[in-house]
């Protein structure tokens, strides 16, 4: 027994000094669970010698321990903690002088200052040229564009928008003559011609008809000029459904969902059965017949831009119902849209592509 004793006492600290603390291997030996390994394990009589199986004290061997030390706030192992800059607050001084001139107090900026702090990670917008653009965010985060609903420049002119809901749509009609990747869209066909195709097209009401209707006594349908500025172009279904897109960048032709949507939102905010009302012009629609214009409750000012029919390429309907295209198809045919100078809700059917109505344009979701 002695000569086993001593044959330990020898062997030991070659044993310990062999220790490799990333395996629990080693584990078996620590009979006293005080996690080292010494002599305390054979005889209790070197407790203060042997390997430190849990360096950091925290009672998981660091074998077994995923970090051995601590988490930052970050959750990195032994990391440094917050690293990254973020703005915390921007404080603005101002200043003002009165002017007699004008006998009004002029208000100017006088100081800015940006508190920034510390975070973790900062995903944000990097373009400096979109609105929520942030010089101290990671790449990553998601940028805006045109303020919380502003309409596009697109094709040399700037559109108007309107916010409904959560949905920002265009608060007139769509006029390009280009798709968006600059392509032009046919344009000036013939009565035969339109009724024939197969491609993307376009118009203005009334153009090259000597016996286009007057419309409605405030707007001349026969004057391109006026029926452009008033109604936009009318497209047929092939232009809306081509991949090179009709509407400008961040922008759609909306969805039959995306219609009903509007639909239903208008219907909540207590104008059920009067969907289509609320959405019309205060005027331009039929204005002999009382009551045939809207309200525009949400500022949509949807217009009766009348039509180019499908099977002739006449114009009809100008100043009695708009129509407006929706990109979704069924049996062939397309949704859309149409709003009467008689009816007070929304109306919705399907027709032939080949069809020529108006396109508002919905900003795509962020």
């Amino acid at each position: 027994m002695t000569r086993l004793l001593l044959a330990v006492f020898l062997l030991l600290p070659a044993v310990l000094l062999a220790q490799d603390t990333t395996t629990c291997s080693q584990l078996a030996i620590d009979l006293d669970g005080d996690l080292q390994l010494g002599a305390g394990d054979i005889l209790m009589l070197l407790g203060g010698y042997g390997t430190d199986l849990d360096v950091d004290g925290d009672m998981i061997p660091d074998c077994q321990d995923d970090c051995v030390g601590a988490y930052d706030t970050c959750g990195v192992c032994n990391g440094p903690g917050p690293q990254v800059l973020a703005i915390d607050t921007i404080i603005i001084t101002y200043d003002s002088i009165y002017a007699d001139a004008i006998d009004d107090w002029l208000i100017f900026e006088l100081d800015r200052d940006t508190l920034l702090h510390l975070v973790c990670e900062n995903p944000g917008c990097t373009d400096p040229l979109a609105d929520n653009f942030d010089p101290y965010a990671q790449v990553g985060g998601l940028c805006t564009y045109g303020g919380p609903c502003q309409g596009p420049n697109f094709d040399g002119y700037s559109y108007s928008a309107v916010l409904i809901g959560d949905q920002c749509w265009l608060a007139e009609n769509l006029r390009t003559t280009l798709y968006a990747n600059g392509d032009l869209i046919p344009a000036g066909l013939t009565g035969g011609e339109w009724s024939s195709t197969t491609s993307g097209a376009t118009a203005v009401y009334g153009e090259g008809n000597s016996d286009c209707s007057e419309g409605v006594p405030s707007i001349d349908m026969c004057d391109e000029v006026e029926s452009l500025a008033a109604y936009g172009r009318l497209y047929n279904w092939y232009a809306v459904d081509d991949t090179r897109g009709l509407c400008p960048s961040g922008w759609h032709v909306p969805t039959d969902g995306e219609w009903t949507e509007l639909e239903d939102y208008i219907t909540s905010q207590g104008l059920a059965g009067t969907e289509g009302a609320a959405l019309k012009s205060t005027y331009g629609w039929n204005e002999q017949l009382i009551g045939s214009n809207g309200t525009d409750d949400f500022g949509f000012s949807a217009f009766p831009g009348g039509v180019r029919v499908q099977s002739d390429g006449d114009f009809a309907a100008a100043g009695y119902n708009g129509n407006w295209w929706s990109s979704s198809t069924i049996l062939g045919n397309a949704w859309y849209r149409y709003l009467d100078f008689i009816a007070l809700g929304v109306l919705r059917n399907d027709v032939n592509p080949r069809q020529g109505y108006s396109v508002r344009c919905l900003r795509d979701a962020e």
